[in-house]
């Protein structure tokens, strides 16, 4: 019995002791597991850190490429030519037939050279003087005869007979001239007065000549002149007045600012003729810009007014106009252009802008709504400042310009004619460049150059692409 007891207690011990070691194989075993999730927990914390902060580096890698792109633009608009034409692209814009014809006169050229050098080794092709182009014949010819002096002739007697001339030409100007017209109204009286009313009526004086601007004196010619000496030649009512003070003229710059204000009223038939014409066109180009007016009532100085701007009219008779107004939205647009807007049957070709898509949406008469290519072009020149010509910038320009040189071959075409080239030449250019741009869309930043020019020539190709191919119109 004893040795069953001493067994029995050695195995109740043995029993503590595995339940004491597995009670504390299980704490260490929760231990572990605590510590191993805190690690997770801390390891999914680092993680998170790093993902937000790679998100704000890339976030400010984008700020950068975004600022060094508009830094390059800044540069390029203040250091560079402002023009956006690329040298480069000129020996591009031939297709593969043309480039092929190209090579084949080229060498044939060549070949010609070459043949020619071997028989003649010795003699050398004169030059080619280079051709004057004969002046305008509109242009009034005055006869200026240049004789043999006197002291030539008297020698030579009769023997000598004239038999023609030898003629050339000679451009000449004649300078501005001034002048004074002097208005004078006759005045009448009668011989005898009768009695005392026709007395009073005695006298009568021919009434006052028709002028543009009456009190004023600056006759019609004078206005015509300033003003396009203003708005086609660019030069600054400053400098008209300079140049009429040189002829001992004094008129002063407000009284020159003045004269397009005042008519504005007197030339309002004008004005009215013009919106008739534009509904009679069959396309309408539109366009606005920014305008800052000072001390106007109202408005601060800071504030952005509008001019928006129309080419329109017969295809022989173009007409532009302007108009000025405080906003930018769809109502400022028709109330603009509701006088032709009733009238009007055809395309109109735009930007982006959502005001004129809004228009072709409400008038039915207009036919189809056409983007702007240039448009487009103008936000591809500014993204290729500042980049390789190899970048995706300049290649969008390529692509454009050959779209525009196979436009230029259908020019001297018409109706269903120009519509077929324009399917043949004009749309698989158009449709080659969306494709080009929705392949590199996603490579460009949001807010980048390359992204909005992108963007844009995506509305502006889809609204283009049918409106080309399908209408025959010059200017499309």
């Amino acid at each position: 019995m004893n040795q069953v007891t001493l067994i029995e207690q050695k195995y109740r011990e043995l029993q503590a002791q595995h339940a004491l070691l597995l009670e504390r194989s299980e704490r260490q075993i929760d231990e572990k597991n605590a510590q191993l999730k805190a690690q997770q927990l801390q390891l999914s914390e680092h993680q998170s850190l790093i993902e937000k902060q790679q998100a704000q580096i890339d976030q400010q890698q984008s700020e950068i490429a975004y600022l060094q792109e508009r830094l390059n633009i800044l540069l390029a608009k203040r250091y560079q030519a402002q023009s956006e034409q690329l040298k480069y692209i000129q020996g591009q814009l031939f297709d593969e037939a043309e480039l092929e014809r190209e090579i084949a006169e080229t060498r044939q050229a060549l070949e010609a050279l070459q043949n020619k050098s071997k028989h003649s080794t010795e003699q050398r092709q004169p030059k080619q003087k280079p051709k004057r182009q004969p002046l305008p014949e509109h242009l009034r010819r005055v006869e200026v005869i240049v004789d043999v002096s006197h002291e030539d002739k008297q020698p030579k007697g009769d023997e000598w007979a004239c038999i023609g001339h030898e003629t050339s030409e000679q451009l000449a100007v004649r300078q501005r001239e001034y002048y004074v017209k002097l208005l004078k109204r006759k005045k009448y009286v009668r011989n005898r007065a009768t009695d005392e009313s026709d007395a009073k009526d005695a006298i009568r004086v021919a009434p006052p000549a028709p002028v543009m601007l009456p009190r004023s004196l600056a006759d019609a010619s004078l206005l015509a002149d300033v003003l396009c000496s203003k708005f086609l030649d660019a030069m600054s009512f400053y400098r008209t007045e300079k140049r009429l003070r040189r002829e001992g003229i004094e008129i002063g710059y407000s009284t020159l600012c003045d004269w397009p204000i005042q008519l504005h009223e007197r030339l309002k038939p004008f004005e009215r003729l013009f919106y008739q014409t534009l509904g009679r066109g069959p396309l309408w180009h539109l366009d606005e810009t920014t305008l800052q007016v000072l001390d106007e009532p109202g408005r601060a100085n800071q504030t952005n007014s509008y001019l928006w701007g129309i080419r329109a009219g017969l295809p022989d008779q173009p007409i532009v106009l302007f108009h000025y107004h405080s906003r930018r939205n769809f109502e400022a647009l028709e109330d603009w252009l509701r006088p032709a807007l009733a009238d009007f049957q055809g395309v109109i070709v735009s930007d982006e802008h959502g005001a004129y898509d809004i228009l072709a949406r409400n008038y039915p008469r207009i036919q189809a709504h056409g983007g702007c290519l240039a448009h487009a072009r103008r936000k591809f020149a500014d993204a290729a400042k500042g980049r390789k010509d190899t970048s995706d910038a300049h290649e969008a320009l390529k692509r454009i310009a050959l779209i525009y040189a196979q436009e230029r071959k259908t020019a001297h075409l018409s109706g269903a004619q120009r519509i077929e080239a324009r399917q043949q030449l004009v749309a698989p250019h158009m449709q080659r460049l969306k494709t080009f741009l929705d392949e590199i869309v996603g490579r460009y930043i949001n807010k980048g150059a390359m992204k909005t020019a992108i963007g844009l020539s995506g509305l502006l190709l889809f609204a283009a692409f049918s409106v080309v191919a399908n209408n025959s119109q010059e200017g499309i």
